[in-house]
């Protein structure tokens, strides 16, 4: 009988080019859609316009006023005798900066009202939320 030898064992060659394309566009994909989070929360609020750039806004409390004069804390609909109560308890443990989103229509006193209710439930900043729009002079 004749015992044949068995050949070298050819080593399977997994290729990466692949791999690294595929992690590569998702790289791309992640850092595109991290740039498109907003700090909006679903509330149709028109804001007023600017020309002058807004620091780069974090995750703070948020204060919400409509058209219709309806009042959202960080999302949720709050009656605005419930306002202070319910803003002290978002400000425990927290950095007191609280941001009015109101829309252009809504009359100043209501913005300066909840301004006053922010500060009586302990906000030690406020700030008032604007959309940013670029200035271009043109010269003759």
């Amino acid at each position: 009988m004749r015992f044949r030898r068995p050949r070298e064992r050819k080593e399977t060659v997994l290729n990466l080019t692949p791999l690294i394309d595929v992690v590569f566009l998702l790289i791309i994909f992640f850092m595109l859609t991290t740039t498109f989070h907003t700090v909006f929360q679903g509330i149709k609020v028109d804001l007023p316009t600017t020309t002058t750039p807004q620091e780069k806004i974090e995750r703070n409390i948020i204060i919400s006023i409509t058209k219709d004069n309806r009042l959202y804390l960080d999302g949720k609909e709050v009656i605005e005798s419930e306002l202070v109560q319910r803003l002290k308890k978002e400000l425990e443990g927290r950095e007191g900066l609280v941001i009015i989103n109101a829309d252009k229509d809504v009359l100043h006193g209501k913005v300066v009202k909840t301004m006053d209710m922010a500060k009586q439930a302990g906000a030690d900043r406020l700030g008032i939320l604007t959309s940013y729009v670029k200035v271009v002079e043109k010269k003759l």
